[in-house]
């Protein structure tokens, strides 16, 4: 995932976090950690020399610990770890909720129509178009992914590949976003909340799911 994407997903994170969304926090450090690490190679020259004494100052903080590249360690996990510190965000949502029944379908359904969607884009369009390996046993996502990588093959210069990557990258967060709030919308249906809200708006005149 480039800059751009990182950076949007933190700056929604950080936001969900300001409005109440506590669980987010561990999600939101972990991607502030990704977009560091992201900038760290930017070719904005301020950016990477910003990014880069930020990893430096982890490396010798690590050193005094007696921990040897302690960046790069730190760096790992957080790549590996914003998935599940989404679930345990998740999690905590559905503890906070008064009706937990409900919320663990709603959370459920957002989560897991999130995930989903995210791979299938990864693996049907992101990778190919980025020139990525595409790992997958299915003969028509290969068929898929085959075609998109062929229409790019030809695609020249440096400039227009990047423009490709992100691109892609926006394309994966508007998936991520769209697909999160559909599954959480299909959710509502399922544990009845949907039409809870209805009937409040219906007789109150206020909307409170705004």
């Amino acid at each position: 995932m480039g800059a751009i994407a990182t950076a949007i997903y933190d700056f929604r994170n950080i936001n969900k976090v300001s409005h109440g969304d506590t669980g987010r926090v561990g999600a939101a450090a972990a991607q502030t950690t990704n977009l560091i690490n992201a900038a760290s190679t930017s070719s904005i020259e301020p950016l990477q020399k910003g990014a880069n004494a930020v990893l430096n100052y982890v490396d010798d903080a690590g050193r005094f610990i007696g921990v040897t590249n302690a960046a790069s360690k730190v760096t790992g996990f957080a790549s590996k770890a914003v998935n599940p510190l989404l679930c345990v965000a998740s999690g905590v949502r559905v503890l906070n909720d008064d009706d937990q029944y409900a919320a663990l379908i709603e959370e459920s359904c957002a989560m897991g129509a999130m995930f989903a969607s995210e791979k299938l884009f990864k693996t049907l369009v992101a990778n190919p178009l980025t020139g990525k390996e595409v790992k997958t046993t299915s003969k028509l996502a290969t068929k898929i992914a085959d075609t998109v990588a062929d229409s790019v093959k030809n695609v020249k210069g440096s400039g227009k590949k990047k423009l490709l990557a992100i691109a892609a990258d926006l394309a994966l967060v508007g998936v991520s976003i769209l697909t999160f709030d559909l599954g959480k919308k299909i959710g509502k249906k399922i544990s009845g909340r949907d039409d809870e809200i209805k009937n409040v708006k219906t007789t109150s005149g206020l909307d409170y799911n705004s």
